[in-house]
């Protein structure tokens, strides 16, 4: 009789979690992320191939720091909810580059949840990523972006003239919240 009541109370609890977790999976709502800002600093480390067949690929390394901006939560596909993004950062020029961008989510939790996003043009960009935020109040005040894994890669448009020119590099990407009123004058606001 004991061990039917046990198996009872664990059963009725698993029920419990498993009708929890699912309700919270259908209710996600990152809204609240809406209209914050990220200071991002990426770093990245690769290689450098030219057309010469006998050329050894050489070293890149970069550093670069970008702002982005979360501009909508996109829940019309609900097999594939997204962050839409503005990103801003500046050329050796100091000319300011606006890029928008997708952060397809991945699962996780309002305040601690992962991304997924592949940028492809000349120049093609992919990560996975961890957002993490804490809350005081009902008001986010401090968040984290970090990487766990991503790459950026090019190579040549014309297989004819150019066939071996190619970059390639692992791309690390952290970063935190930061206030608009901390932005540099560079970024429209």
């Amino acid at each position: 009789m004991k061990s039917h009541k046990v198996w009872l109370i664990g059963f009725t609890v698993a029920f419990l979690i498993i009708c929890f977790s699912f309700g919270t999976a259908l209710s996600q709502d990152l809204s609240g992320w809406v209209g914050q800002w990220f200071k991002l600093t990426s770093s990245s480390k690769g290689y450098d191939t030219s057309n010469d067949p006998t050329h050894i690929p050489q070293t890149l390394t970069g550093k670069t720091t970008a702002y982005l901006k979360i501009t909508a939560w996109n829940t019309t596909n609900q097999s594939d909810k997204f962050l839409s993004c503005s990103e801003y950062d500046q050329d050796e020029d100091g000319n300011t580059n606006q890029s928008s961008i997708t952060l397809h989510y991945l699962g996780g939790a309002d305040l601690d949840f992962l991304v997924l996003c592949h940028i492809a043009s000349e120049q093609n960009v992919g990560f996975t990523a961890r957002i993490t935020g804490k809350q005081s109040t009902g008001t986010l005040k401090s968040a984290t972006f970090k990487t766990l894994g991503g790459y950026s890669y090019s190579r040549s448009s014309d297989p004819i003239l150019n066939p071996r020119s190619a970059e390639a590099e692992g791309l690390t990407i952290t970063g935190s919240l930061i206030a608009e009123s901390k932005l540099p004058s560079w970024v429209p606001k």
